[in-house]
């Protein structure tokens, strides 16, 4: 029976005042894995409070996310050494337990005995009864032969930590060599990635701005004003680049889309499920800021962050409209209006596995299928609104070809006055190009993955109306 436990925000600041960092990270976890919190949210609010004390979370940061990426396998190792079951146990154990195996297992140089110490003791303050049972587990697993704890000798999806829904998908759409390379990839730190307007500033400007606030920046890998950087990142919206220069954190694979969409000046453009903004003010940018922008989202509050994110950087040729995709071509006014039609659709996010840990664990074929008829119905609405000889955009952040070239192909299919385009045209020059890359984009599609293109996984086609009808 699972346990009813609040914790107060007190205790938490008190933890963070004394250092507690594995309590703290313990918190943390059982609310990501019992109460459905969002990891990047509860570490984002212990941040803040950290500040405060002038505290550092960074092994706060490294065991949350760690534990979290690694939960597939660690409880097959808890399965398969200690012959316990992880779903099973009370959420405070499992909880724990996962944390403490994450330390001795995959942790930089962190004694066992404080791995499995602090755990128990935790357990005691938390689900007593329970201490003695996860006392019993870690102690079997720390004097388990080594070679048991080996990962190498384990199946591919077991090594890099992806459960069966997920990684068959990537051994169906990529073969198993290449599925695996990928889930190798997704356990990469990951990079954080800033895009500049090149009309209004050049590379070094950036680069300059950057290093004066400790951070350093180096080009991207094949958008030409695309930066990625690392360093002291915690104060990054107080940088001189964010707040004078206007950089925009947005992932490299996002930034393509606005490119093969090629906006020009004096073009009527629809963003559909357009928060928290980052293609709508990258295509304003890309047209010189001389276009004509709407941009929609479901969400009042996300509309709120696109209305921020253009004040920031100056953009108002964007007007946004809180509204669902699904039902913008009752708009009749607007119909066979528009230059170019993004949709960006809601997806399974399985490209932003390596930035979005949670989806390893939360995501299932079930939600996937799910997400198929909403896909396609924004589709097929936000079809209407492109004028003839316009462009459709259809991009996701899944590597699910159910989700991409499927749902590209039952379009083609039902709409004859739409024919994908070659895409070549528009790609920059130094991304990854190889013999199965060039006909995919020739056929107007690209699918970016983390493996060769060293940004998260991210699917962009390029359709066109018709221009005769």
């Amino acid at each position: 029976m699972k346990n009813e436990i609040r914790f107060k925000k007190k205790d938490i600041l008190k933890l963070i005042e004394q250092g507690n960092d594995r309590e703290l990270c313990f918190i943390m976890l059982y609310e990501v894995y019992e109460e459905g919190a969002f990891s990047n949210l509860v570490i984002k609010k212990a941040d803040k409070a950290a500040r405060e004390y002038g505290k550092s979370l960074d092994f706060v940061r490294a065991m949350l996310y760690g534990t979290i990426t690694y939960t597939f396998t660690i409880d097959f190792l808890v399965r398969h050494i200690c012959k316990e079951e992880c779903e099973e146990m009370d959420p405070v154990a499992r909880t724990a337990i996962r944390m403490a195996i994450w330390q001795m297992q995959f942790g930089d140089n962190i004694p066992d005995y404080a791995a499995c110490d602090s755990a128990v003791e935790i357990v005691k303050k938390y689900n007593p009864k329970a201490a003695g049972f996860v006392n019993a587990v870690l102690r079997k697993y720390t004097k388990a032969p080594e070679a048991k704890k080996y990962i190498e000798q384990y199946k591919p999806g077991i090594r890099v930590s992806l459960k069966p829904e997920i990684y068959g998908i990537l051994k169906n759409d990529f073969g198993k060599q290449r599925a695996y390379e990928i889930g190798k990839a997704f356990l990469e730190p990951p990079k954080v990635t800033v895009r500049f307007d090149p009309i209004k500033y050049t590379r070094e400007e950036i680069v300059l701005s950057f290093a004066k606030d400790g951070i350093a920046a180096v080009p991207g890998k094949f958008v030409p004003s695309c930066l990625e950087i690392s360093g002291n990142l915690k104060n990054l919206e107080k940088t001189e680049a964010f707040t004078k220069y206007g950089v925009f954190v947005q992932g490299e694979g996002a930034m393509l889309a606005s490119i093969v969409a090629c906006p020009k000046k004096g073009d009527k453009i629809l963003d559909c499920c357009a928060a928290p903004g980052g293609k709508t003010t990258h295509m304003a940018e890309i047209a010189g800021r001389d276009c004509e922008i709407t941009a929609l989202d479901i969400n009042e509050s996300r509309v709120e962050l696109i209305n921020e994110n253009c004040a920031r950087l100056g953009i108002d040729c964007v007007n946004t409209i809180c509204m669902d995709a699904a039902k913008i071509s009752k708009d009749k006014d607007n119909r066979k209006s528009f230059d170019i039609v993004l949709c960006d659709v809601p997806c399974s996010g399985l490209g932003l596995i390596g930035k979005k840990p949670d989806i390893r664990e939360r995501m299932t074929f079930d939600d996937m299928e799910a997400l198929l008829p909403v896909q396609y119905d924004i589709l097929d609405h936000a079809c209407k609104m492109v004028r003839p000889g316009g462009a459709l955009i259809y991009c996701t952040c899944t590597l699910n070809s159910s989700e991409n070239e499927e749902q590209v192909q039952r379009f083609i299919e039902e709409h004859k006055n739409f024919h994908t385009v070659s895409i070549l045209d528009h790609l920059p020059n130094n991304i990854y190009m190889d013999n199965d890359r060039r006909e995919e984009a020739s056929n107007g599609m690209i699918t970016l993955c983390p493996d060769t293109d060293g940004c998260e996984g991210f699917f962009i086609c390029r359709i066109e109306r018709d221009g005769n009808e």
